[in-house]
């Protein structure tokens, strides 16, 4: 059975249980299907103003410390092809995934890059796994099946802004499902290296505010960020549990309130990314990538 082929015996998720959710709330957390790409959406004006998909430097203060990403080598080849496979955080990447390509281009340069925006809002990762290998169509557009591209590395966020419309055994079946999507892209796509994503952390103080169609009472916004950071938290844990590259921008985006930073969310809806955002994501798998030498 191809979901349970990655596991002898399925070593499941700590913490299993999520929080309840009101009858209301007991569906996927952004589940409208949006009209246009929210990778086109402008943000509410600020000061200054902000348009997703601009790039935007993160601020020195907002910046992680660590240990510096190895100086990548040469690459194996001279042209690689990217996908990026999601929900609404993939998809607010903006077509080409901009950030992570001037990033990569700046890292190899002489390397083409070409990159396939595989994100689809108000979907969990069940449709993820169905557009590995099935055409589909996304904002009136024909989109081929993923395995169609030949991607040399595929990106697979966690889907955790979409959880499963349940609560008892959620995070376990998100599990299995992350380990069905390494298995099928393994089948289809020999050689193909993978990369699990955790994104971006929301905050329970403001999550949503803004978003057309959306409105969260203050106990209702805490209950929804809860499950989403057990289902990012389970998506780093899956990805160390089974030796494969993490782009994690969700720790890195936490506060010491355990709310994500306000820097790095939109502050248009209170759940994309902001420019540092869509920056920071971009390096944690700009990280994934020269850490792990997946082009050498």
């Amino acid at each position: 059975m191809e979901l349970l082929s990655l596991f002898t015996v399925a070593v499941f998720a700590a913490e299993t249980i999520l929080s309840p959710l009101a009858d209301d709330a007991a569906t996927a957390l952004i589940s409208t299907v949006p009209s246009v790409s929210f990778g086109q959406l402008t943000a509410a004006p600020a000061s200054p103003p902000q348009i997703l998909g601009a790039a935007t430097d993160v601020p020195e203060s907002l910046r992680v410390p660590g240990k510096t990403t190895p100086k990548p080598q040469r690459t194996k080849k001279s042209s690689y092809i990217i996908a990026l496979l999601g929900d609404s955080m993939i998809d607010t990447l903006g077509p080409d995934a901009p950030h992570l390509k001037s990033k990569l281009a700046a890292a190899y340069p002489g390397v083409s890059f070409q990159i396939f925006n595989y994100g689809v809002g108000g979907t969990n990762i069940d449709y993820g796994l169905e557009r590995i290998t099935s055409n589909y169509q996304y904002l009136g557009q024909d989109i081929p099946a993923l395995v169609s591209k030949h991607p040399d590395i595929v990106v697979v966020e966690s889907f955790g802004y979409n959880p499963y419309p349940f609560d008892n055994g959620a995070i376990d079946k998100h599990w299995l499902a992350l380990a069905a999507i390494v298995d099928k892209l393994k089948a289809h796509l020999p050689g193909v290296k993978i990369i699990i994503a955790a994104t971006i952390a929301p905050d329970a103080k403001t999550f949503g505010d803004g978003a057309a169609g959306l409105s969260f009472s203050p106990d209702d916004k805490w209950k929804r960020v809860d499950v989403i950071k057990k289902y990012l938290e389970s998506t780093v844990k899956f990805a160390a549990s089974q030796h494969l590259p993490i782009a994690d921008a969700f720790h890195s985006s936490l506060g010491a309130d355990g709310n994500g930073k306000k820097a790095y969310i939109n502050q248009g809806d209170h759940i994309h990314y902001s420019d540092a955002g869509r920056n920071l994501f971009a390096d944690a798998v700009m990280k994934a990538v020269t850490t792990n030498r997946l082009l050498e």
